[in-house]
């Protein structure tokens, strides 16, 4: 506390002392300040780019650099527009900009003003470019092991601001930031529309039994109206009618469920009302956060890949920007979360054996062997060494045996059984997940498909076969089905490799430019609205001690979303 008082009163010495600089001198001496204090005070703000901010000003020799009335209207307007991407304007000075703006129209302004707009300006722009261009919130803070590393937007962030400024069109470079992908573009749309929504939120709804086709009552007009809140009936009703659960009703409840991720059914039950009851501005905050998953991935794609949404339960084909084709998957439970990361397939295995990872192994597999001798037969397994070497069962001493310390491999062989189904697909990485085949193809009619350890079930391989193996001189679809009918274990490289992304997707667009809200499966939603939502500031004073106490998750968060000096 002691230093921050020296500090305050350091600057606030110095501001009395330079009342009559010009504004070039006033630029220098917050740069060197900023230097010595590693962040300044600029009317209710701060600036906090110790490097380029004073390397860029260095470079013009301190000159102010937003003095055309045109360019800062230009800067003020991108700042305002940052609504639109689900950021927050208060993060590029938008109010301490519009007071200093407001004392210039009114020709109340000092040379001090001057400065401070300009260094406003200058720090909003290399703000709002790196949350454009990366996102605001940084992804390693919430998952260590994220690997979607992308290259630097400019290695002389200084040189940069110099560049935009200089173009006289602020504009066209913002807009070359964020990504001109259909999903962003469709997000930003429907976000534009639930926030219009949200100035009269839609009342709660309760209804005492399930509502379906055929019954009558005041439930039901209440169940009208609030769909016709949300644009799922448009069509007014007479009294009488509004009353009554008909045929179009049923329609609107099964366009309102599958835009929600819900079981289509056209029944109002208690998943329904729960989806019916969340308000638009939850909506909101949903969009919100996908837009900056967004902005993490969402640049340079490859012209052909596949994309696993774990949230949506589906993979998808890519080719030069469209999606070729599409399948049911089932990924992680909850307690065993399947991963977001980036890889690329190199190759498949037909008729695999299933080799038991060791946490199966240690919590499923060996206690169920000591309760059941015969378990490894029932279920075509076998155990081996590490050369491979088949290893007797009986030969081991179960009840001594430390589930956690088993010297062997326990596989279970290719059949009809095997956990994977007749063929995985291999995209080498640190978390040993892969797409696979099942047997247990019945799961895939549930709506909620969250049922592996981690790996990711595919309900259509021999599709996805067809698909990778595309332009393959020596293998196709045909071959593939007869390695599988020989019930032979072979390795098969591509001769073309494909990218693969893991994603997570709470918010989906489809074919029609509808979106689908889906539900947060790991709860990984809220982190990221925390995120966005903490203010950009740099504390002082008492600020400090708050940001000591804010747990150490939201601290990570809020730290690594300041611009970096080497970040564009």
């Amino acid at each position: 506390m002691a230093l921050v008082l020296i500090v305050s009163l350091s600057y606030t010495s110095f501001a009395l002392a330079q009342e009559t600089l010009s504004v070039s001198e006033y630029i220098l001496k917050r740069c060197q300040y900023l230097q010595q204090f590693k962040k300044v005070p600029v009317c209710s703000t701060c600036v906090a780019s110790e490097i380029t901010i004073p390397r860029f000003y260095m470079d013009r020799g301190y000159q102010p650099a937003w003095q055309d009335k045109n360019l800062r209207g230009q800067m003020i307007k991108a700042i305002s527009d940052s609504y639109t991407h689900g950021l927050n304007p208060k993060d590029y000075h938008q109010q301490e900009i519009n007071k200093l703006v407001a004392k210039i129209q009114q020709g109340t302004y000092t040379s001090s003003d001057m400065a401070d707009l300009d260094m406003l300006l200058t720090d909003g722009l290399l703000r709002l470019s790196f949350h454009l261009f990366y996102g605001k919130v940084s992804p390693e803070s919430l998952d260590p092991d994220w690997n979607f590393k992308r290259e630097i937007l400019d290695k002389d962030p200084a040189r940069y601001l110099e560049r935009v400024i200089s173009s006289g069109n602020i504009k066209a470079n913002i807009d070359k930031l964020w990504p001109h992908q259909p999903y962003y573009q469709v997000l930003r749309l429907w976000l534009k529309r639930y926030r219009e929504l949200a100035k009269h939120p839609w009342p709660l709804v309760f209804f005492k039994k399930s509502l379906k086709v055929g019954m009558r009552g005041p439930d039901i007009s209440l169940l009208r109206k609030r769909l016709a809140a949300e644009g799922y009936i448009k069509k007014q009703f007479p009294t009488e009618e509004a009353g009554l659960f008909d045929k179009e009703l049923e329609d609107a409840v099964k366009d309102f469920q599958l835009h929600h991720g819900l079981y289509v059914d056209g029944i109002v039950g208690k998943n329904t009302v729960l989806a019916l009851n969340l308000p638009p501005s939850f909506k909101v905050n949903k969009i919100r956060v996908n837009l900056e998953r967004a902005r993490w991935v969402l640049h340079d794609l490859p012209e052909r890949f596949l994309l696993v949404n774990i949230a949506g339960f589906r993979l998808f084909y890519f080719e030069n920007g469209e999606k070729k084709w599409s399948c049911k998957v089932m990924v992680g439970k909850p307690f065993w979360k399947t991963p977001v990361f980036k890889a690329t397939m190199e190759y498949v295995v037909v008729n695999p054996y299933w080799v038991v990872p060791p946490g199966i192994l240690e919590k499923e597999v060996i206690p169920k062997i000591k309760r059941d001798p015969s378990y490894l037969s029932k279920n075509d397994m076998e155990i081996v060494d590490a050369k491979g070497r088949w290893i007797n069962p009986r030969s081991i001493n179960w009840r001594k045996i430390n589930p956690s310390r088993f010297p062997y491999i326990i596989r279970q062989r290719p059949g009809p059984k095997n956990a994977l189904g007749r063929i995985k697909f291999i995209f080498p990485n640190k978390h040993f997940v892969f797409l696979h085949d099942t047997p247990a193809k019945s799961l895939f009619s549930r709506n909620m498909r969250a049922f592996s350890h981690g790996c990711i079930r595919v309900e259509k391989p021999l599709e996805l076969a067809r698909i990778i193996f595309k332009g393959s001189k020596r293998w196709n679809l045909e071959k593939i089905k007869e390695i599988i009918s020989s019930g032979k274990n072979k390795i098969i490289h591509l001769e073309n490799r494909i990218p693969i992304l893991i994603l997570y997707w709470t918010v989906v667009r489809n074919d029609d430019d509808t979106i689908t809200f889906l539900p947060d499966i790991y709860s990984r939603d809220k982190k990221i609205l925390i995120g966005l939502d903490t203010p950009l500031r740099v504390a002082f004073g008492p600020m400090e001690e708050k940001e000591a106490s804010a747990p150490k998750l939201i601290k990570t968060a809020i730290s690594s979303s300041f611009l970096q000096d080497t970040a564009l």
